[in-house]
């Protein structure tokens, strides 16, 4: 097993250190080392995915949840999920009131990005609370 998870992490880095040099050829002359290791640095995390994917995914248990949408998990992101959804609505009225009566004028990338953040963070903070609380 200690094989595999070497395997994943080789591949991981092969993979990342290939799409950093890629960046970096394909960049300016002058930047090069920089273009190279910020590509591969934030290519390392999906590209140890892909390694995972090729020699770890198929050698988990396999043992199936008799009703999957039953686990605590799930349970746990349902809640989180429905409970975030109000805030969310919240934000976004809040907000538009906000700019309606200001007259400031933004532009809809930078709201609707911005509102995709602010429901992104509730959900993990709701999700990490109800594990911390439920565990």
């Amino acid at each position: 097993m200690v094989v595999r998870h070497v395997a994943a992490v080789l591949t991981g880095l092969v993979i990342a250190a290939a799409l950093g040099l890629l960046a970096g050829v394909f960049g300016n002359d002058d930047e090069f080392w920089l273009r190279t290791g910020v590509f591969a640095a934030c290519a390392v995390g999906p590209a140890y995915g892909v390694g995972w994917l090729v020699f770890l995914s198929g050698t988990a248990d396999t043992e199936e949840v008799a009703r999957p949408e039953e686990t605590v998990e799930q349970q746990w992101w349902h809640r989180s999920a429905s409970a975030s959804f109000l805030d969310v609505l919240v934000v976004a009225g809040v907000g538009t009131t906000a700019l309606a009566t200001t007259g400031l004028e933004v532009a809809a990338t930078t709201a609707l990005g911005a509102l995709l953040v602010v429901a992104m963070a509730d959900v993990a903070v709701r999700l990490a609370v109800l594990r911390r609380r439920e565990a």
